[in-house]
């Protein structure tokens, strides 16, 4: 690796050298997060990790110093900037969402004590969904991208098309974006829309008690009839007996 690091340049800056030894634990574990990152784009993530620990190892008196909620803060901003990272650079957000939200519920349960032991976890976790759909930014993916997101956004409000088109008309020439699209993903930007929203649903059957009435109206189907003629068709089989053979499947 030939990039120049933070962490390497920390002993030599005087804002560094002259803060409190609580801060100075602060700003070093922010700066070794920071450097970890340049590993974790790369997929390089042994090496990460023995960089972090190399550098924890090496400070372990100014790291002492540190209580278990700045240690714990810290680990909630490590799990922010490995969502982020990934959220960037994939089609699919929902489960760098779900994990990041997943880690700042367990750390509110149990605070930070083994440094070490919490970012190898969380770096194993969020490297999982890294290897997935991954898509690095290029000028002739950014109007993809971008719809992407939006329908991801708005997945639980009536979506179209025409909305679509219209959000992607501030940024490029729509018909250019909605052709593109079709390129890059093999399905047209209506089927990616019935796509996600089948995809939610499955979801919601498998892990609420919501009715299927009320997941029709979350995802602003027209109504239940038209929420099941879809899904059958999408999935095989009605979202009823989805939810059953779901069930039944759990309780064997």
């Amino acid at each position: 690796m030939d990039d120049l690091f933070y962490t390497q340049y920390l002993d030599h800056l005087k804002s560094y050298v002259h803060q409190r030894p609580e801060k100075k634990a602060i700003i070093l574990l922010g700066y070794i997060q920071r450097d970890f990152l340049r590993y974790y784009r790369r997929g390089d993530l042994v090496d990460g990790f023995e960089f972090i620990k190399e550098n924890i190892e090496r400070n372990t008196e100014l790291v002492k110093h540190l209580t278990v909620n700045q240690i714990t803060s810290q680990m909630h901003s490590f799990v922010d900037d490995l969502a982020h990272e990934g959220i960037q650079n994939h089609v699919e957000i929902y489960p760098f969402l779900e994990l990041q939200q997943k880690y700042h519920d367990l750390l509110k349960d149990k605070p930070v004590k083994d440094y070490l032991k919490w970012v190898q976890k969380v770096i194993y976790d969020f490297s999982l969904l890294m290897r997935i759909d991954n898509l690095s930014f290029s000028s002739r993916l950014e109007p993809t991208l971008d719809i992407i997101y939006y329908i991801n956004t708005n997945i639980y409000h009536k979506i179209t098309v025409k909305n679509v088109l219209i959000h992607a008309n501030q940024y490029c020439n729509p018909a250019k974006a909605q052709r593109d699209f079709k390129y890059e993903m093999n399905m047209s930007i209506s089927e990616f829309i019935s796509a996600k929203k089948m995809s939610i649903a499955q979801k919601l059957l498998r892990n609420t008690d919501d009715s299927i009435q009320v997941i029709a109206e979350k995802l602003k189907f027209y109504d239940l009839n038209d929420f099941s003629k879809q899904f059958k068709k999408k999935v095989g089989i009605s979202p009823l007996m989805y939810r059953k053979n779901i069930c039944r499947k759990e309780d064997k």
